[in-house]
């Protein structure tokens, strides 16, 4: 998971002759893109709050600030959080094999990517043995992150084809599917015991059963190696200010008549041939319809692809979650990268400046910190869950609600502060990035 590219730098005409000489040995450098690793972190910590926090919604026993707290948790994160780390996902794919691509090594690109699927289907299936309530991403984003490996190299018009192909047409078949197969939701934590009891279910819930169903994870992928690309491009031209602004309002716009749209198909069900479920309230359905889903619309039905239902993956859900993502990355960039050429444009000093890098590093290495937080949830939360008693008074503080949050908050910034003073990376990102360079050294 990287945010730094190699951009080609232009040759300065008034630079002495020696000073050319020098550049033409090394017309490019590697950039970093401190808006993307603070989008990053703040993916990481969306999904902390989804799972921590929004948990209490439904919680009778939770405070009232609690159920508060959880609500706003639910507006802000779920359903927004997952796919923002995933367009990044996209970013990553680009930024990690732009040097091999400019050398013609196409195929060493396409091995790096897979490998970093792979290396993350293999930490996923191993979180998807903690037990916890939370369904573990990882093994899915790897899958989908291996089958759009072999695109790193098409052109940018075959990955918006592909992207408004699977768009349109995923919701529908995966709504079609699950109906044939009589499943709301399969897989869950996909582990290596699932896989190893019922291989045919678990590659099925990956693909398209599952809650993070790769049929709809590859197009948040592909979108985001189009705005990488597009990045990078105006990086190299020095427009990065003007193109992210364009990435940020784009999306705002995006999302935000994908919203209108939805609730206008919310308001008129029964004119897009909506047809009342017996024993269920009307009202109590069209709550369900705004509450996050198992991966896939309600129905193959027009209705249920024009309501953007979090996770659901509907069209509506994709435009209005891809927009955000896209106006969270427009916005950062734009603020912190805006002099186009990949360096800082913010204007901090002292405390200021080292509070950013400790919230660069923590986002700079997200397979690091959604490990960690997976695996401390499970232990906290595993052996509560267990307790009849929490039925009755609520979950304790330290395992669910703001409480929790805000202990895991702050292990995440003490992980970016020691990062950001041994000046390291994420030891999971530092071994995914030396597997990958063995593999395709040479």
């Amino acid at each position: 998971m990287d945010t730094t590219a190699s951009i080609p730098l232009p040759r300065t005409p008034a630079a002495p002759r020696a000073a050319q000489s020098h550049a033409s040995l090394a017309t490019r450098t590697r950039v970093r893109y401190l808006g993307v690793d603070l989008a990053r972190f703040l993916a990481i910590v969306g999904m902390m709050a989804t799972h921590l926090v929004a948990v209490n919604a439904m919680n009778p026993t939770a405070s009232e600030f609690e159920q508060g707290a959880a609500q706003l948790a639910q507006t802000l994160t779920s359903g927004i959080a997952a796919p923002l780390f995933a367009v990044l996902g996209g970013l990553s794919a680009v930024f990690a094999t732009r040097r091999l691509l400019r050398a013609g090594r196409v195929g060493a690109a396409i091995a790096a990517v897979t490998i970093r699927g792979a290396i993350l289907i293999l930490i996923g299936l191993l979180l998807g043995l903690v037990v916890s309530p939370v369904v573990v991403v990882l093994a899915y984003y790897g899958v989908a992150m291996i089958l759009i490996a072999p695109l790193v190299a098409a052109p940018s018009w075959v990955l918006a084809t592909l992207a408004l192909a699977f768009g349109i047409a995923g919701g529908p078949l995966n709504a079609l599917a699950r109906g044939a197969l009589g499943v709301v939701n399969e897989g869950g934590s996909v582990s290596f015991e699932l896989l190893a009891a019922d291989p045919s279910g678990a590659l099925r819930a990956l693909l398209l059963t599952g809650e993070y169903p790769a049929i709809t994870w590859c197009v948040y992928l592909l979108v985001g190696m189009l705005v990488a690309r597009l990045l990078v491009s105006a990086t190299a031209r020095g427009a990065l200010g003007r193109a992210a602004g364009t990435v940020a309002a784009a999306g705002a716009a995006v999302a935000v008549a994908a919203q209108l749209a939805s609730s206008w198909a919310l308001a008129h069900l029964a004119d897009l041939g909506f047809t009342p479920v017996p024993g269920i309230d009307p009202e109590m359905f069209r709550s369900l319809l705004t509450s996050p889903t198992f991966g896939a619309p309600f129905s193959s039905d027009l209705w249920a692809q024009l309501v953007a239902t979090p996770h659901s993956g509907s069209p509506m859900d994709l435009l209005r979650t891809i927009g955000i993502a896209c106006a969270v990355i427009g916005i950062l960039v734009l603020l912190c990268d805006g002099r186009g050429d990949g360096r800082s444009d913010v204007r901090s000093e002292g405390g200021a400046r080292s509070a950013l890098e400790v919230l660069r590093c923590a986002g700079a290495a997200p397979l690091t910190v959604y490990t960690l937080h997976i695996v401390v949830t499970g232990l906290l939360l595993a052996p509560v869950m267990e307790d009849p008693a929490v039925l009755e008074n609520g979950f304790p503080w330290w395992a669910a609600g703001t409480g929790a949050f805000a202990l895991q908050l702050a292990g995440v910034l003490a992980i970016g502060a020691i990062l950001a003073a041994l000046g390291r990376r994420g030891p999971l990102e530092a071994l995914t990035s030396g597997a990958v360079r063995i593999a395709v050294r040479g």
